[in-house]
Order: structure tokens, then sequence, then C-alpha cells
């Protein structure tokens, strides 16, 4: 048996182990995965003492993994023997239902200058994010990682050209070869000819045609998923059922065709029936009791995925993730076993590859039933060392480090759980974490949850504040407070409404606008009546040079944006496609659309690297129909409209909400002024009828923006009463439904 060394980024353990599967008994891989942990172990030293022929794994999470790309070069130029496959990523969506597929190519130089920039971006993105880690835990963490970002950027060109330089192989075409390259890599004839060796040798009739056999399941399932990749995942399937005809008691057959089932086909319950079966007649089979389990899990039988996965612990104490699976599905259903729970998360916090995640559920464990408290302090530690932005876990460090007497660390911690999860931000805590001293709180029984024993500590804090009068109650906190809104076109209509409205409840305003000197009145004026930061940028988002400069220009207090309001938009003609004016067009599409996209592209990096924020387009009805004389304008809103959901797809991974307002007829705008270049008598449209309000459409936008976390409101279509359509418009009077102010 020859052998041979693969490496790839952890997530692509899959393929690794079905290339490994498909040169089984010829050739044994061993396995070099790489994690993305802040300190992980770098591929580069994992590789160092490697002198075996290498295959190397290329996909979007290897290109985007710093621990795969830092340093890399050095293995590049030892390496005599190197096998580049690019493969494409797959990722499980957000809500863990879907898997994503990301299309990998490095192939030529704009591929080579896609991943530059992303590292490039990457770094200018996160440097701006420094001040969030105030404490010294945070900060050393974060100058690690910067560091590591740095390093990345700087030397990933390099790496990439010689990458695409040798030459690199895409996935399909090494299955549509059967494999032939990784056995030339061995220096192994291709299966046909080993096979003819074989015979010419003169082995045993019963062993050739064992390997006759064994061969024929491999090029069955190679095939298979040559089909399926290709879309033809039914003729796929009845390959495999074919060869489990022909092949009864194979089990790798029947694995595969559960697994094409579940993943290539969706039948979850169909998948799940084969896997039964399977598990009948081996028990033992380690990737069926996983698949098994993750079905079973998803499936809502708790009980049935628990059974499955610890059976694999039993036989494979160290197959991949099965640690972190078992110790979350415990801690989440099975809270009273949360001994087993802990054994299986100190197993997985020992694994080379540890999420913050997994440090701060061993951490809630130690600090809560079992009573450790000195070892959940290191867990938490490091799980913000892994995920800065763990709001729980800096929140459960805070309530430790109160517990010690060491309350300006815990209100360090205590502060930044709050900016990460305003939830945390509550009358009592906002008092125990204040206080001048530090007082010890009487000891309550520990409870199975360890958050709800700690926050009962501070409760009874609370009491012994409140009744000693110190310090004085905190004033009550605004919504808002906190929150830094970018806002575009704000000086007049929807935009200055919605200024207002956010503005009393608290939050930091960037107001955005042509007109200067209007800016900075309203800006005046909402620091003196709402008692809120606002900063203003005279800026035109047409111009594209522009709006990337003062967006980077912001001042260090004003560059996390939170949430981004693309309003600024316009209707400029109301005139046939055949006599439409050219100029028109030119401003309608620069605004609403132009605009839109550069001062997203210029905002968006920043809520992707801190993977949270909130984007609302302000559209149009015009963009969910067209009338008459709208031609451009309503192209322009269909085109928002678009945007927004293909926005929506392209930041849903990194937690970030979009969605958009569609508001019909509306006054209190300069829209229909503008529309008609300024002649007003045109411009009184609504004079007999009762539109929508600006304070109404920014009503909407507050309601929106106000959700909790978990909600994204994805599409709100607003018309006054009097309006149907576009087109169709009650004009009877506006008497009957005039706001009661009027």
């Amino acid at each position: 048996m020859s052998l041979l060394a693969i490496a790839y980024s952890q997530e692509d353990l899959s393929a690794a182990q079905r290339i490994a599967a498909a040169v089984e008994p010829d050739i044994e891989l061993e396995h070099y995965p790489v994690g993305r942990a802040n300190d992980g172990e770098l591929l580069a030293d994992v590789l160092r003492k490697n002198r075996l022929p290498l295959i190397l794994l290329v996909s979007d999470s290897l290109l985007t993994n710093p621990n795969a790309l830092q340093g890399f070069v050095g293995v590049l130029e030892r390496t005599q023997n190197l096998l580049p496959v690019v493969i494409d990523a797959h990722r499980p969506s957000e809500s863990g239902g879907d898997v994503i597929t990301v299309e990998t190519r490095l192939f030529d130089r704009s591929d080579i200058m896609h991943y530059v920039s992303h590292w490039q971006d990457r770094y200018i993105e996160l440097r701006r994010g420094g001040e969030d880690y105030t404490d010294a835990v945070s900060q050393h963490a974060f100058k690690t990682y910067l560091r590591r970002i740095r390093e990345t950027s700087v030397g990933v060109e390099e790496v990439l050209e010689r990458l695409v330089e040798s030459d690199p192989l895409a996935d399909r075409d090494l299955r549509d070869a059967d494999y032939d390259p990784i056995y030339q890599l061995a220096g192994l004839p291709p299966p046909e000819n080993r096979q003819a060796v074989m015979q010419d040798e003169t082995l045993k009739e019963d062993g050739a045609a064992s390997a006759g056999r064994n061969q024929s399941v491999t090029e069955i399932i190679n095939r298979a998923w040559r089909m399926s990749d290709a879309g033809n995942t039914d003729e796929a399937l009845e390959e495999l059922h074919e060869g489990l005809d022909d092949n009864p008691d194979n089990g790798e057959l029947a694995y595969q065709h559960a697994l094409m089932l579940a993943l290539g086909a969706g039948a979850i319950e169909p998948a799940r029936d084969e896997l039964r079966t399977l598990l009948q007649q081996h028990p033992n089979h380690p990737g069926a009791l996983f698949l098994s389990g993750e079905l079973d899990q998803a499936a809502g039988e708790y009980a049935a995925a628990r059974k499955q996965w610890e059976r694999l612990a039993d036989l494979q104490p160290n197959y991949p993730e099965l640690s972190n699976r078992l110790a979350y599905l415990l801690t989440d259903h099975f809270p009273d076993n949360y001994r087993e729970a802990a054994e299986y998360l100190s197993r997985a916090t020992k694994a080379e590859r540890v999420s913050g995640e997994t440090y701060y559920r061993y951490g809630q464990l130690l600090a809560g039933p079992l009573e450790r408290s000195c070892k959940a302090f290191k867990m938490l530690q490091k799980a913000i060392e892994e995920d800065p932005n763990h709001a729980p876990a800096h929140y459960l460090l805070a309530v430790l480090e109160f517990d010690r007497g060491r309350l300006q660390h815990a209100r360090q911690n205590f502060l930044l759980a709050c900016n990460l999860e305003p939830a945390y931000d509550t009358p009592a805590n906002r008092r125990a974490f204040s206080a001048g001293h530090y007082v010890q709180p009487k000891t309550t029984p520990v409870a199975t949850d360890a958050l709800s024993a700690l926050k009962q500590n501070i409760a009874d804090l609370e009491k012994m504040l409140v009744s000693q009068q110190e310090p004085e109650p905190a004033p009550k906190t605004r919504a808002g407070a906190g929150k830094t809104v970018f806002l575009t076109g704000a000086t007049s209509g929807i935009g200055l409404a919605t200024a207002r409205r956010l503005a009393a409840d608290g939050y930091r305003l960037i107001l955005a606008a042509r007109r200067e000197e209007r800016l900075k009145d309203i800006a005046d004026k909402l620091r003196q009546e709402e008692s809120i930061d606002v900063h203003t940028i005279s800026l035109d988002v047409s111009r594209r040079d522009r709006v990337g400069e003062v967006v980077a220009a912001l001042p260090e207090e004003w560059r996390e944006i939170d949430i981004l309001i693309n309003n600024a938009g316009k209707a400029k003609g109301f005139d046939p496609i055949h006599t439409g004016d050219l100029d028109h067009w030119d401003e309608m599409i620069d605004v609403n659309l132009r605009g839109l996209l550069y001062v997203t592209r210029a905002v968006t990096p920043g809520m992707v690297a801190r993977k949270r924020g909130t984007i609302i387009n302000v559209a149009s009805t015009a963009g969910k129909e067209v009338y008459p004389n709208g031609n451009v304008y309503c192209a322009t809103k269909h085109a928002v409209d678009a945007l927004t959901h293909a926005m929506r797809l392209d930041l849903v991974k990194h937690g970030i909400r979009v969605g958009q307002i569609c508001p019909a007829h509306v006054e209190e705008t300069e829209f229909a002024l503008v529309r008609f270049d300024g002649d007003s008598e045109r411009a009184k449209i609504y004079n007999d009828f009762q539109p929508l309000r600006s304070v109404d459409v920014a009503e909407t936008i507050h309601f929106v923006v106000a959700q909790p976390p978990h909600v994204n409101i994805l599409d709100v279509v607003l018309q006054g009463t009097q309006q149907a359509s576009s087109t169709v418009v009650d004009r009877s009077g506006r008497s009957r439904f005039a706001p009661e102010e009027e």
C-alpha cells in the first residue's frame, strides 16, 4: 500500500473522506486538517515534517482560512510532489436546514485577485474594530488575530500565484479520470493497468475476483456522485440502487445511497430508513452511525440521536466533531446528564480546532452544577479568545469576576456583553456592575443552570443596594442607546422623519445628504432636543469615489455602523419612454441604484467583520408594479427590490439582517416637486386624497429596526387607505382620513 498526505480546511473533511474512500485499499492518506481558531496551529507548521507527496484540497474555505495560508509558501517550496485539487466548499446555512455550495475558482489571475482583495478588505475592516475590545484578554486576542490577518494579507498573492503555477486540477476532472492523478502521484499504475498486472502475476483467482468486485463498487460510487454533481441526482440514486442489487451486503454502497438521499435529494425519511437497514447489517459502520445521529437530531428524536452517537463514541472516540455534537445534544436536551456532557466537552477542548461556543458551554457547566469556578474562569477566557463577540461568555465571565471582588474587570466584561447583546442591559445588572464597591452577595443554592444561579446573586445584590439607597437608580436607557445608524437622504421627507424618530429612541446618527447647511441645522436641533450624538456627512451618493472616501474617513468612534438605511432616492420626469429625458434617466439610475450600491459596498464589510448589522432599503410600490410614464423610475425600484433579496442571500451567513420598506404615495416629502423639476403646481398631486405621511414611513422603519436580533422583517408594503394601487386612487377628498392634528 502506498502512502500520501492530504491537507485541507476542516470544513472540507467530507471531501477528504470521499477521496480517501475512492483510492482505498491501494493508497492510504495521512490527513492534515487545519481549523480556524484564532490561536490555532498553522497548516505550514503541521506539514513541516511531512515528506510525503501531498494532495492539497483548495476550496473557498481554505482560501479564506488564515491558518491555512499564513507561511504556506514554505510548504510549496519544499514539497516536491504536489497535487492541488480545486473543490467547491459546502457549508450549512444559518438555519441549519440547508447546505450552501460556494464555487471555488483558482485558475487564472482574476481568481487570484479575488482572494487578494478579500484579505486586504478583511485586514482593513478588522483594524477598524479594535476599539471594541477594552479588557486585556480581549485586546491580546484581537492583536494576535490582527497580526495573523496582516501577515496573511501580505503573503497571500505569492501563495496563490504558486498554486496557479502548479496547474491545479478541478475536482470534477479528478472524478472523471477515476482518480488516476492520485495513483500517478503515488507512483502506481491506473486501476485498469493494475488489474492487468495482478492477472499477469497469476494471483489467486478468488483474490482477483474480490479485487474486481471492490473496484466495481468504487466505480459505481464515483460515477453516481459525478451524476449528482452534474444535477442528475435521480439517475445517480438509480445507479447506487442498481449497485446494491448486485452487492446487497456492501455497507459502503448502502451508506452512500443514504447520504445522497439526504444531501442530494433532501429525502430525509427515506435516508433514515436506509440507515436503519444498513445498521442492522453493519452495526459498527461509523459513517452510518454519525449520519443517522444527525438525521435523528434534525427530526427532533434526540434520544435516538444520542444512542447512535454514543455507540460511535465507544467505537471511535476521536471521530471528527463527535464530541462536540454529543456535548451540545446533552446540554440542550438532557440537562440532568451534565456530567456526561462535561466529559464530552472536556474531550472536545483537546481537539485541534475548538470553537468559542465549546469553551463557553464547558465553562457554563463548570461554573454551575460542577462548582469548579477556577477552571470555568479559564474556559471562558479561552471562549473569548476564540470568539471576541461571544456575548454570553463575556457576561458569565463578568459574573465570576464580580464574585471574586474584581469589580472593574467585571464591569468591563459586562459592558462588552451589553454592547454585543442588549438583553443583558437590565436595571438589576446595571446597578450591580456600576456599584462603587464590592458587596458579597448572599449564597444561593447551586442551580442546574449556571446563569440562572448567578443572575439570582445579582438580583439579591440589587435589593441590598436599593435598601441602602446606594447608588441612585440609573436613568432609563433608551432602546437605541449605543447603536449607530447611517442614514442617507437625511435632510427631507422620509429621511428627516426617520432621523427624528430614531433620535427620540436614543440612536446615534450619521446623517448623509447633499445640503450641508441643512444637515448642520438638523443635527444641532437633534442634539439639543434629544441629547444624542450626531455626525454629519455632505455626500452625493452617486459619486462613487466620494462614497468610499467619506466612509473610510469616519472618526474612530463612528466606524462601527449597526444599521444602514439606504433612503436616498428620487424620481425625475413623468414622460412616456419614447420622449423621456435621458438626463432624468441617468440621474435616477445614479441615485436610486448606483448610490445604494456604493453606500452598501462601503458599509457592509464592517458589518461582515463584526457578524451583525441591519440594512433597510427604502424602495417603493413602484418596485412591485409599473404604471404609465413611470418606466425608468419603476425599473430602478424593481432593481432595489431584487437587490434587497440578493443582498440578504449574500449576507445571511454573516448574521446581517436585510429588509426593505415599499411606500406608495407619501406627502411631506419633496418627491413630487423633484419629479416635476420644481413646478409647484404640477406637484400638487395630494390635494384630493390623504396619502401616507413621511412620519408613517419613519414609524415603520423604526418598527423594523427595533425588532430583536433573531427577527428580520423582509418586506413591508405601505399604502394610504385611499390608494389601492399606483393608478387606482380614491380622490374624493382628504377630510375622511385626514390625521387628527389637521
